[in-house]
């Protein structure tokens, strides 16, 4: 593909893949959307379904959106759940799981070599945002 014009500064570009990297730890809303041996950036979504002019309370849309490896990323996947059943409705609890199976299979298909030493992503202080 061609060169495109370059959106981020570099140094933003990583103040966000880890801060979206710190969404996948044990600590996160989307730690199921973690893949073994690989660094996975994502943001977990969930919001009530628009029905006949407004918000169904009892209805729910979960997204979980990501990018993997977040060390070189190679792929992006999203994945969305329109009204899901049982108790769970979380993006975490709903979209996060199905985001790491088929992320797991796309980078082993692919053969996309996993990280090296994977250690959690710790965020001390937000970076790159504005006050």
């Amino acid at each position: 593909p061609a060169a495109q014009e370059q959106l981020l500064r570099p140094e933003v570009a990583d103040s966000v893949v880890k801060m979206l990297e710190s969404v996948v730890t044990r600590e996160g809303t989307g730690y199921r959307a973690a893949v073994e041996n690989y660094r996975i950036a994502g943001k977990t979504g969930t919001a009530h379904m628009f029905h006949n002019g407004g918000y169904d309370k009892e209805r729910y849309v979960t997204t979980f959106a990501g990018l993997a490896p977040a060390s070189a990323p190679r792929l992006a996947l999203v994945v969305t759940i329109h009204d899901p059943k049982g108790e769970a409705y979380y993006a975490g609890d709903v979209a996060a799981p199905v985001f790491s199976r088929v992320m797991g299979r796309a980078l082993r298909l692919l053969k996309i070599p996993p990280d090296g030493n994977l250690v959690p992503t710790q965020l001390t202080e937000p970076t790159g945002v504005a006050t």
